[in-house]
């Protein structure tokens, strides 16, 4: 099947100073950057991970998206992964792209991650550290470097070989990877590298693609307390790949779900099968 229904997900913190020009982006150009995908854009669902600045109340305000921008919301920070996974499960499209608020990958390049799908891949993940992939704009060295120790450490740790799994651009189908989330723990940065293990598991298909990236100096993460934090998710999504999926494990329990609010706002390369 080409194309079909999507869905974006958008994971945010107090970001009330980059939120509003990504609203107005995906207002002026969502749908006409995903129609040439065979995509139909029917929601942008922005997961509010607890935020103590203005942008709850600058996506209470918004008239963006007719009618298709959807808020869920923590009432306290949980973490990137936990609002993930919470935009996923709550997601009605055939196909979820997962991005970043700066959009530091485009939009446009979904066009190259949703022919990975249309050709019966389950979860294609943008790279940028593959030889076709163009960084235009690179991290600062510490931070570049942290990111490829922790990428090395992932394919030693777990025998799988995607070079890049913590770029914030992501495209699944959901009828085939909505388990992921289901089975999904940890709720901080290293939630991609879960995703990437639990794949295998499952047996699904997973290509890693060459995008273009772009680095926003405005970030939420803390070097050493976040690389502290991933090592150590990293370490526990390691351990837990030894023993058996839960077929009945379900990280959303009625506790967890009350307390948040779904309420709608109104107003290629592929380097790794394991089929």
């Amino acid at each position: 099947m080409r194309g079909g229904t999507l869905s974006i997900v958008v994971p945010v913190f107090n970001e009330e100073r980059r939120l509003p020009a990504l609203l107005e982006q995906l207002d002026a150009e969502a749908d006409t950057t995903v129609a040439p995908a065979g995509l139909r854009l029917v929601e942008v669902i922005v997961v509010d991970d607890g935020s103590v600045d203005r942008t709850a109340s600058i996506l209470e305000e918004s008239e963006h998206l007719d009618g298709r921008l959807r808020v869920i919301r923590f009432e306290a920070n949980r973490g990137k992964g936990a609002a993930v996974r919470a935009g996923a499960l709550g997601a009605v499209g055939q196909r979820v792209l997962m991005t970043d608020v700066d959009l530091s990958t485009p939009l446009a390049e979904v066009l190259r991650l949703s022919a990975e799908l249309d050709r019966g891949i389950d979860f294609a993940m943008g790279s940028r550290s593959l030889p076709d992939s163009r960084v235009l704009i690179h991290q600062p060295a510490h931070r570049e470097l942290a990111g490829k120790v922790f990428n090395l450490l992932f394919r030693i740790t777990t025998g799988l070989p995607w070079r890049d799994t913590q770029c914030g651009f992501k495209l699944f189908d959901l009828e085939t990877t909505r388990r992921l989330f289901e089975v999904q723990r940890i709720e901080g940065f290293a939630y991609d590298a879960e995703l990437c293990v639990n794949a295998r598991r499952l047996g699904l298909r997973v290509v890693e693609v060459p995008v273009r990236w772009v680095n926003n100096t405005d970030t939420r993460v803390t070097l050493f307390g976040s690389s502290v934090r991933m090592a150590l998710d990293l370490a526990m999504t390691v351990w837990r790949a030894r023993r058996p999926l839960d077929p009945s494990s379900s990280p959303l329990s009625e506790s967890s779900a009350a307390s948040v609010d779904r309420t709608e706002v109104e107003s290629s390369q592929e380097v790794g099968s394991n089929r």
